[in-house]
């Protein structure tokens, strides 16, 4: 119904009026619903970001230097737990002066008045000599290789070997190999002769160390190691003699491998 609106002097249209109206009233009803939907999303996204830094910000990060380069790691404190791991306890070193001898050897205690190391199983024979003192052999079976122990008169060990090799070169195809004074320490002065030879007896060359020397109990001694040469092996030899000199100890005489013979 058109009518004239005397106070706005114009003529209005009551029912395009009241329509508009309707139009604009549902128009901002549906704007209100999108700006409550776009509130809602936003709020949303907003506690997801949040949860999101509050988790980032708690996770732990590599330690960085002061000149940036990167991770730092701490090396523990000798106090902190990680520094005390037990370890291992090391073993300790053995005795230089060992009481016993090595694998192979056994020690015997002679009737002759001394104790030494000799191989396993080894047979022991004497010799008299022309003052009546014994001369000990300890022998493989068939005697191949032997140990000889014996007592010596002379003045020292250098004079003992002299003599010894001036009996030694009458043997067919004696040939010496080395004569050394050696130093022999707490016990005394010591010399060591050694030679080839052929020998008939045992069907071939033999080779021969033979070792003086004083002794704890102040007495010179021989320690005269025997052996094939054939064998080109002559590290027996010298093994065998170093082992017997080793565990060498006179009756009643404190030695250096802490043993004390029984008189």
């Amino acid at each position: 119904m058109i009518r004239f609106d005397a106070e706005h002097q114009r003529w209005v249209d009551d029912e395009a009026y009241a329509l508009r109206s309707q139009r604009q009233t549902e128009s901002v009803r549906k704007q209100r619903q999108a700006l409550k939907g776009v509130f809602a999303v936003l709020a949303v996204c907003g506690l997801a970001f949040g949860s999101w830094a509050l988790g980032w910000k708690d996770e732990p990060q590599d330690p960085v230097d002061s000149a940036g380069h990167g991770p730092v790691v701490s090396e523990p404190s000798p106090s902190s737990p990680a520094a005390q791991v037990p370890t291992e306890p090391e073993e300790e070193p053995s005795p230089s002066g060992s009481s016993e001898p090595p694998s192979g050897y056994e020690l015997t205690e002679d009737s002759e008045g001394f104790t030494l190391a000799v191989p396993e199983g080894w047979q022991r024979r004497t010799e008299s000599r022309e003052d009546g003192s014994q001369v000990v052999f300890y022998e493989a079976m068939g005697g191949a290789r032997q140990l000889q122990i014996f007592g010596v008169e002379d003045s020292d060990p250098d004079e003992s070997l002299e003599l010894a090799e001036k009996n030694a070169e009458k043997n067919e195809g004696y040939d010496r190999k080395g004569f050394d004074h050696l130093d022999g320490g707490e016990a005394g002065a010591a010399a060591r002769l050694e030679y080839t030879y052929d020998s008939a007896e045992h069907g071939g060359t033999r080779h021969v160390i033979d070792h003086r020397f004083e002794a704890e109990d102040g007495e010179l001694y021989a320690l005269v190691a025997y052996g094939p040469e054939e064998d080109g092996d002559e590290d027996d030899e010298k093994e065998m003699l170093e082992t017997a000199l080793a565990f060498f100890c006179p009756s009643g005489a404190q030695c250096a491998n802490g043993e004390t013979d029984a008189p």
